[in-house]
């Protein structure tokens, strides 16, 4: 039961530490057509 709970936890994890990396890869690669991602990651910074 720990185990799965665990695993489910890192599987969250994992997945939210991916999709703020895509944001801001994203966001590096071209400013001006994402400034709804942009806001996003100043949201996260904060």
């Amino acid at each position: 039961m720990l185990g799965k709970a665990i695993y489910w936890l890192a599987v969250l994890l994992i997945s939210l530490v991916l999709l703020v990396v895509l944001v801001l890869f994203l966001e590096s690669r071209d400013d001006s057509s994402l400034e709804s991602g942009s806001r996003v990651s100043e949201t996260i910074r904060a």
